[in-house]
């Protein structure tokens, strides 16, 4: 988040905006992609967003080896190694102009995510607007949408106070106070329950879960519009009886009876290859409908409202 002193102008970093949403808050909507996450997710299907800086994507169909980007990258981060162009993520993300993309003409290269100010992105929001019908709205993705807190609370005031339905999804492992700076300015929150064993939570996301578990509690208990917690089911990972017991008693604990369950897919896995990250995602299965239907039963029989993956009834 960037503030523009002459302008007072809050400028943030985006990496999408998906108009004609329907599965992330009630009627057709608008999701917008915040570039920065606290965790690092393995089965992750934007890992473009996870860098706070956006960091250059490689597109190997495109290039056309004209080398324009190696004699302009001013580190020395980028090289040509038989025949394909690598990139040294570390040097690269030391460089704060990315002038190797403004050289690319074929598109080879581009950023992950740029810059935009709040005046903008509402207009945009204000653009779709006529869109929506009688129940649609935005809502803040990411990444995690409230590292960048001063651009996400402006963003949802303004629309909060334009009458306009508002949600996040967060992974809760941020400062409480973000959570409570948005709260007076969201209808809506989903928030992801990934493993209640912390060890094994760090082992898939790169971080505990003691934060999530904490903010959640107390997210609970100080928000009284809608809280949609979320599992992302993983076979060999998170699916154990175990783990889905312990979600169970955790809803019952702080008064909430909401869950979407969202399988396993792989469909991101090429935007790893454009970032040169290894997708270990393919280690694990995507579960089946008959694996989801009995993790349904388990939630529905324990007095818990479940809902499978795009069925949430918004």
């Amino acid at each position: 988040m960037i503030i523009n002193q002459d302008k007072k102008e809050i400028r943030g970093t985006i990496f999408d905006v998906q108009g004609l949403s329907v599965h992330d808050g009630p009627g057709c909507r608008t999701l917008i992609f915040l570039n920065g996450c606290t965790l690092n997710c393995f089965w992750c299907s934007n890992p473009e967003g996870i860098s706070r800086k956006p960091v250059p994507m490689y597109y190997h169909s495109r290039c056309i080896s004209c080398n324009n980007c190696i004699n302009e990258c001013p580190e020395g981060a980028i090289k040509r190694e038989e025949g394909e162009l690598f990139i040294n993520r570390k040097i690269c993300l030391t460089c704060e102009n990315k002038s190797c993309v403004s050289v690319c003409y074929t598109d080879g290269l581009k950023l992950s995510g740029y810059e935009i100010t709040t005046e903008k992105l509402l207009n945009i929001i204000q653009r779709d607007r006529q869109f929506w019908g009688s129940e649609g709205g935005i809502t803040l993705s990411g990444g995690e949408p409230l590292m960048q807190i001063d651009f996400a609370e402006e963003i949802l005031r303004r629309s909060y106070e334009s009458y306009i339905h508002t949600a996040i999804e967060t992974c809760g492992n941020i400062p409480f106070t973000n959570l409570q700076r948005v709260i007076p300015y969201l209808d809506w929150i989903f928030f992801d329950l990934k493993h209640f064993d912390s060890e094994k939570h760090k082992e898939g996301t790169n971080a505990d879960n003691l934060l999530i578990i904490e903010n959640a509690k107390q997210l609970a208990k100080e928000f009284n519009g809608r809280i949609i917690f979320r599992l992302p089911l993983i076979p060999q990972f998170n699916d154990s009886m175990e783990n889905i017991n312990s979600i169970i008693s955790f809803l019952k604990e702080v008064g909430r009876n909401e869950i979407n369950i969202l399988p396993l897919h792989h469909l991101g896995r090429e935007k790893y290859k454009i970032i040169n990250r290894e997708y270990t995602g393919l280690n694990y299965l995507i579960p089946s409908i008959e694996k989801m239907q009995k993790v349904k039963q388990i939630f529905t029989e324990a007095g818990i409202i479940c809902h499978l993956g795009g069925e949430t009834p918004f």
